[in-house]
């Protein structure tokens, strides 16, 4: 199993931490032997939310709303040019926010600078008052039809070799250039994220990942069973595609509960709860190391907790 780190681009570090600590927290991730690092998107957090979080059984998202949230793609900029050979990942990039061209471009932009290292985990977003203040109120209803028509515009342009041209329900150009195109080939690798048959049927169409959230292991094995099923009905090989999510948490030194969606506990427990995901199916797994009783850690505590897992945790999924 690969196991990534989240850079902490939602304020993990508070008042202890700035812009740049995301960018070294990176570089230290590098140089723990991590496989990846992992920036989230939103951009911009409402007073008040009366969206629904799809992802918890209470709905609640637990976002405040005077946190930093620093840019993903302009902290992955940042890093691919700190770094040399970690994947730069996002869990995930909440496309219909983003002109598709401008984003078909920054994303090009920094797999170039990372020399084809960027691992484009996609949303379609969950929260109305982020659109409606975006001035795209009008995507949401059909943010799945919008996502998959920007996925479809970014392929285009990242792989044709001539003027691009695309006819689309929500967008349309005809004869654009636009170089430079990704360093890696054919495209840079599309992880779709969610949940349930649409994200399967998502995968099945263009994604080269499934990026699950939050999933113990028993969840988990049934996700990953539907989106093989869908994948053979479109008739691709489960082989082709990494099976990976956002989690589990590693709570070390305090023990979790055996049906959450976190490890914890003895280094051992850290391990036998790791194999457990793995054993179902998991690739990749962005976590988050947390010291007991500390929320919000500094730089140096999270680098104590990242070195830890490295140390005492990655040699065994090796």
């Amino acid at each position: 199993m690969k196991l990534g780190i989240a850079v902490g681009n939602f304020d993990t570090f508070g008042k202890h931490g700035d812009a740049a600590d995301l960018v070294e927290t990176a570089c230290r991730a590098e140089v723990f032997g991590f496989d990846s690092v992992w920036a989230h998107d939103h951009l911009f957090m409402p007073a008040a939310i009366g969206s629904r979080y799809p992802y918890n059984e209470s709905g609640v998202a637990g976002f405040a709303y005077r946190q930093n949230i620093y840019d993903p793609l302009a902290v992955l900029a940042a890093v691919a040019t700190r770094t040399r050979r970690v994947e730069l990942g996002t869990s995930v990039l909440i496309v219909p926010y983003r002109n598709p061209l401008v984003l078909a471009k920054m994303l090009a932009t920094i797999d170039q600078l990372s020399h084809g290292r960027v691992l484009l985990g996609i949303g379609v977003g969950w929260m109305q008052e982020e659109f409606d203040e975006l001035g795209i109120g009008h995507h949401y209803a059909v943010r799945g039809r919008v996502t998959d028509e920007w996925m479809r515009i970014c392929i285009e342009l990242w792989t044709q070799e001539g003027p691009a041209s695309f006819e689309g329900d929500h967008h349309q150009f005809t004869e654009v250039h636009a170089n430079p195109k990704p360093a890696r080939k054919p495209h840079i690798p599309i992880w779709v994220g969610g949940k349930g048959a649409i994200a399967a049927r998502r995968v099945a169409r263009y994604g080269q990942g499934y990026h699950s959230i939050s999933s113990n292991p028993d969840e988990l094995k049934i996700e990953f069973a539907q989106v093989r099923d869908a994948l053979e009905q479109a008739k691709r090989d489960p082989s082709e595609v990494t099976f990976s999510m956002l989690g589990p948490m590693i709570h070390l030194d305090e023990p979790v509960p055996s049906n959450s969606a976190a490890v914890g506990g003895t280094t051992q427990q850290i391990i036998d709860g790791l194999s457990a995901y793995a054993e179902v199916g998991l690739e990749h797994a962005l976590c988050f190391p947390t010291l007991p009783g500390i929320a919000q850690p500094t730089p140096l505590q999270f680098a104590e907790a990242m070195q830890r897992v490295a140390e005492d945790v990655l040699p065994a999924l090796r």
